[in-house]
């Protein structure tokens, strides 16, 4: 195995993982066998051209961040920490209406 065969799993691997998607998931979102998906990840099978830009689409990033090497590159996956950001920020809002409702009643 090449060292860019490496990185292109390992990074498939870890967005797939990044998304909670199954490698059925992932199969399914870009149209390819689950044992497909599964043997890109242990490095039986490559995936030409056409299969990594299917595959990028569906975990939501740029065809090229599949083959940077986030051990050489100081690369942080902001895509990844805006979710997680607007999720909290969801929470956080939710919760202090919740609580502001419940300890305010209405009066007219």
């Amino acid at each position: 195995m090449t060292e860019i065969q490496r990185i292109l799993l390992t990074n498939i691997k870890k967005y797939r993982s990044r998304r909670k998607y199954s490698q059925m998931k992932l199969a399914e979102l870009c149209g390819r066998s689950t044992s497909f998906i599964g043997e890109i990840e242990i490095g039986r099978k490559y995936p030409s051209a056409a299969t990594l830009e299917e595959i990028a689409k569906a975990l939501g990033v740029k065809p090229y961040k599949l083959f940077i090497d986030e051990d050489e590159i100081d690369d942080y996956d902001m895509e990844g920490l805006l979710e997680d950001l607007k999720e909290k920020i969801t929470h956080q809002v939710a919760s202090e209406i919740d609580s502001h409702y419940k300890g305010n009643k209405y009066k007219k």
